[in-house]
């Protein structure tokens, strides 16, 4: 009986943080929202300073797996991948494992609009500009599906078929999230209303941030391609002008040398001190 007890405690125990997980609330469904915003942020700068394979990263390099755990390269060692979470910090992930398992497994290793050589910062540009308007398209549709979820119910993700935001292509195959599924008592209009206003608010806090910081990685990127164009011209000239400025300066040391036998016709000449004859 008491084993019974037991296991039936046990069970109830280990179901009930999955029971408060799949249930509706404005905080789960803020946290999805978040989640999934953050996870386009993340592509966004992939595709603008690129990401390589995981043993290439450096050190202190963080990723998300597909779950949203994020994961820190502490070492070089055998498995150098470590969780971040308090609780999961013995776990520990080798290069491979981090590579199939990570968010963009499937492009890996993604090489970045800044990364591309022999090209302008002004050549960038139009690309740049592309990414931009491929995040805000991301983004719309991502609040289109907060919206839809919030007019379901249930804890099962419900399938849309294709959704269109103004200006951007079709996305299909979507689902919604079950953490936004407010559409069932006791929730009520408000639920739904702050859900609609959050994602749309912190997408474009987000898309505006996003934007200045590119105008900031433009600034710099031109700066630095400058100086090495700069530096590469300079280096052209130097190998041009080493042999005939090595030439010229040594004629003028053949001519210094060479002008003690021109006769001095002035009155000074004769005022200097005699040389000694040994």
């Amino acid at each position: 009986m008491k084993r019974t007890f037991s296991l039936t405690l046990a069970l109830l125990l280990l179901l009930a943080p999955l029971t408060l997980h799949a249930e509706a609330s404005a905080d789960s469904c803020r946290g999805r929202v978040n989640k999934e915003l953050a996870r386009e942020q993340r592509l966004y700068r992939a595709y603008l300073f690129g990401k390589q394979k995981a043993k290439d990263a450096p050190i202190n390099d963080v990723r998300y797996d597909r779950d949203g755990w994020a994961w820190l390269k502490a070492n070089n060692s055998g498995t150098p991948w470590i969780n971040s979470d308090q609780d999961n910090q013995g776990l520990k992930w080798s290069n491979s494992l981090m590579d199939s398992r990570d968010e963009h497994s499937e492009i890996l290793p993604i090489k970045g609009i800044f990364e591309t050589k022999r090209v302008m910062t002004s050549e960038l540009i139009p690309y740049t500009l592309q990414a931009i308007r491929s995040l805000e398209c991301r983004m719309a549709a991502l609040c289109e599906v907060s919206t839809i979820s919030a007019t379901q119910n249930g804890e099962d993700p419900q399938e849309i078929d294709s959704l269109q935001p103004v200006g951007c292509i079709e996305f299909k195959k979507l689902d919604t999230w079950p953490e936004c599924h407010f559409d069932a008592p006791p929730r009520s209009v408000l639920d739904q209303v702050d859900t609609r206003n959050y994602c749309e608010e912190i997408s474009m806090q987000l898309i505006f941030r996003e934007i200045e910081q590119t105008k900031l990685a433009i600034e710099y990127d031109a700066g630095f391609r400058t100086l090495l164009q700069f530096a590469g011209n300079f280096d052209i000239f130097l190998r041009e002008m080493r042999w005939p400025l090595t030439g010229t300066l040594r004629q003028a040391a053949e001519l210094i040398g060479q002008l003690g036998r021109i006769p001095c016709f002035l009155s000074s000449c004769d005022s200097a001190p005699p040389i000694k004859q040994p």
